[in-house]
């Protein structure tokens, strides 16, 4: 399970900290509005005239430290980020709290410092922060320690609550193995559903063995092969290999030694061998090897041009 990106949902932060008189509204959703259409200038501007409107502006401040650190219409500026973090923060704003705490595990914010950004995440995550929840809760299942992973299952039901696809995912995991929770098939199937619905292409390709399988769910290699699509187009290469097999044997989708070949190819761009495939592939002609390397060699460039 690895951690996801520092998502700050900007248009939370930003309308909770709007002023309270409906006056002043327009004026307040300017920076958050400039952002969301790609004027990062005026989105810095208008959120630099907001902290000089009122100094406790906690979301312009951390709407700031995005902006710098992403770069987004200035250079990239860690340090500059933190520290409009830390004025965030230190006004209570909890975005900037869990910004802040990864901030701190980075040395290019030339404030570096282990302790206190374990310290800030269990503040953001106590708060409530979605994502803040989810990387605490990873950090404990790491110790391997039955409390952590009992308060990690709980940080991860407060992300899940939220959607965070991660957590979904995660607290399918945990179900499967029966960590920390009761293992269930059936539990695993509903938890790693929500996931893939929710984007999580890792899950996709979980759920489509177990639907393929009948394992905790209904047995429907149709709907199987329709998440191996699309984690596949996503580029993931166990998808891709499955994807292969299926178009290779007629399972869930018509047979295509074609597909099968061409999919085979972009899993095995990736590194993952498959003899069977291998065999297929070695019983084309020359004509039919160079329309499957063409195939294979155009997926391969979109879902490298699309990853994340």
């Amino acid at each position: 399970m690895r951690l996801p990106g520092r998502t700050l949902l900007l248009a939370a932060l930003l309308a909770g900290a709007l002023p309270a008189r409906a006056a002043d509204k327009p004026f307040a959703d300017l920076a958050y509005g400039a952002y969301q259409t790609g004027h990062y200038r005026r989105a810095q501007s208008e959120a630099l005239k907001r902290i000089e409107a009122d100094s406790n502006d906690a979301a312009a401040m951390t709407l700031l430290g995005e902006i710098y650190r992403q770069g987004l219409g200035v250079a990239p500026d860690q340090k500059a980020a933190t520290e409009w973090y830390e004025r965030a923060d230190q006004r209570g704003d909890v975005n900037a709290t869990f910004a802040l705490a990864t901030a701190l595990l980075d040395e290019a914010s030339g404030k570096r410092d282990t302790a206190r950004a374990g310290q800030l995440l269990e503040k953001a995550a106590a708060a409530g922060h979605p994502t803040a929840n989810y990387n605490l809760a990873i950090a404990l299942l790491a110790t391997g320690s039955p409390a952590d992973e009992k308060r990690a299952v709980a940080c991860l039901d407060i992300a899940a609550k939220a959607q965070v696809p991660e957590a979904l995912y995660a607290l399918g995991v945990l179900a499967k193995q029966g960590r920390a929770v009761p293992k269930s098939d059936e539990a695993a199937a509903r938890w790693m559903k929500q996931a893939a619905e929710a984007g999580n292409v890792s899950a996709e390709v979980e759920y489509a063995i177990m639907l393929f399988n009948g394992e905790g769910v209904a047995k429907d290699q149709q709907a199987a092969a329709k998440l191996f699509q699309r984690a596949a187009a996503a580029g993931n290469a166990i998808a891709q290999n499955r994807l292969a097999k299926l178009y290779q044997f007629g399972l869930g989708l018509p047979p295509d030694t074609m597909e099968a070949a061409a999919w085979h190819l972009a899993a095995r761009s990736q590194g993952l061998k498959d003899a069977g495939l291998d065999a297929l592939f070695d019983k084309l002609n020359p004509e039919q090897k160079n329309r499957a390397a063409g195939m294979a060699a155009s997926r391969i460039s979109s879902f490298a041009l699309t990853a994340p």
